[in-house]
């Protein structure tokens, strides 16, 4: 059996309370009103036959008059009248009309009875009108209640039938479809809000699954190419060994030499995609609270002891910078801002370290004195594998995207900016407290 729609309920719901008010209403009034006239017929035939009983007891006799032709013409009035012996005998009867439907009996003398009967032909037919009055408004009133019920049940419908209508195209795949939206004070205008909010979750969810899954294949594409090449370098110094130069020092050394440092190349960029990798999953982060100006402190020392000549100083916060981070990976950070510096730009050039603290976050400078950035690569350059194209011959492209996923792991910001006198480059990490 096909089960009904939600319009239909409605509309048969409605014409069932109809029916629950209007059919003991009407059965009620019908029934009053049969009650009052069997009260009104029975109180004048009582009436009538105790005064009539009355007047016998004291000699008067039966007789019929052209009053009572005439009112027994018209019903409603008592018109025939008996008196039966004790044994049930009829010893008089007179009538003014038809047989009666109604009768009352009453005690006159000596087990005398008399009988009262009346037509009630009139109540019957004013009863009848009655009914007849109550029962067409009513059918009337209902069938029009039914078609008011379905026209504003449809009318009421509408906007379900567009947030019907929306969910099969997004259903077809056009997540950018909304429900259009009416009266919020109403339960379809908060579902339909509440629709909306919810497709707006599941298109920014859907783009960003979008987005990963294109990082994803950028990101496996991008390192089998930077892996290509250190692996082929290794495999022809093998094949450079294998024909002979391990007979002849001076090839030996640089074979092995040129093996070693393809082999260091192939470990830093495995263990930089490890620890992205790492971060992409949200591992949780060894949170301790640190003092960043430590940290900062510690970071420029070991930079200046891998390049003694470039000045580098170091501007720590007035006030001890502590929040909670992983020390271990914000150490990282410190380290690959400084091996940015290191490796794009003059190595007398010098470069500053700057902390900074307020109530809400930390935040760490590094500017140096080197060409800069252009200004169409301060979006780009924290991609994982994009270098610049006056850096391409050196880095592995992925030291600023660790420092932007460090960053991002400790719930803060990386950007880039031109230096401060409007050469150079300043890198900026934001971290909250």
């Amino acid at each position: 059996m096909r089960p009904m729609s939600l319009r239909t309920r409605l509309v048969l719901t409605v014409g069932g309370l109809v029916l629950m008010g209007m059919i003991p209403l009407g059965v009620s009034t019908s029934q009053a009103l049969s009650d009052w006239r069997d009260s009104h017929n029975i109180d004048a035939l009582t009436a009538t036959s105790r005064t009539l009983a009355a007047d016998l007891a004291q000699g008067a006799t039966l007789a019929n008059t052209p009053l009572l032709s005439a009112l027994a013409e018209r019903g409603d009035v008592p018109s025939f009248f008996q008196l039966r012996g004790t044994d049930g005998t009829v010893l008089q009867t007179v009538s003014a009309g038809p047989a009666p439907s109604l009768t009352h009996t009453e005690p006159v003398r000596d087990g005398t009875v008399l009988v009262v009967g009346m037509r009630t032909a009139g109540s019957d037919q004013f009863l009848a009108r009655i009914r007849r009055a109550v029962l067409i408004p009513s059918v009337v009133t209902f069938v029009g209640v039914l078609l008011l019920a379905v026209w504003l049940v449809r009318r009421g419908m509408r906007p379900l039938d567009r947030i019907a209508r929306t969910a099969q195209a997004i259903g077809s795949g056009d997540l950018t479809q909304r429900v259009e939206l009416v009266d919020p004070r109403t339960e379809i205008g908060r579902l339909g809000r509440a629709l909306n909010n919810m497709l707006g979750q599941l298109e920014t969810a859907f783009d960003e699954r979008r987005a990963s899954e294109h990082r994803l294949r950028t990101f496996l594409a991008d390192a089998s190419h930077e892996l290509r090449t250190p692996v082929a370098t290794v495999r022809a110094y093998a094949e450079l060994f294998r024909r002979g130069a391990a007979s002849r020092p001076a090839d030996l050394a640089r074979v092995t030499s040129r093996i070693e440092s393809e082999a260091e190349r192939m470990g830093v960029l495995v263990d930089e995609m490890l620890l992205l990798a790492r971060l992409d999953q949200g591992r949780p982060l060894d949170l301790r609270p640190t003092d960043l100006n430590e940290l900062a402190a510690d970071a420029v020392a070991a930079a200046r002891a891998t390049e003694p000549d470039r000045p580098l100083r170091i501007l720590p916060a007035p006030a001890p910078a502590v929040l909670p981070c992983d020390p271990t990976r914000i150490r990282q950070l410190l380290d690959n801002l400084l091996a940015n510096v290191r490796i794009h730009t003059p190595s007398g050039a010098p470069a500053t370290v700057t902390v900074g603290v307020d109530r809400h976050s930390v935040t760490v400078d590094v500017v140096d004195t080197g060409p800069g950035i252009p200004a169409a690569d301060h979006l780009r350059v924290f991609d994982r594998f994009y270098r610049a194209a006056h850096t391409r011959a050196s880095g592995t492209g992925l030291g600023l995207s660790l420092v932007a996923a460090i960053a991002h792991a400790h719930n803060g910001t990386a950007s880039v900016h031109t230096g401060l006198d409007g050469s150079g480059t300043r890198v900026r990490v934001t971290l909250p407290r």
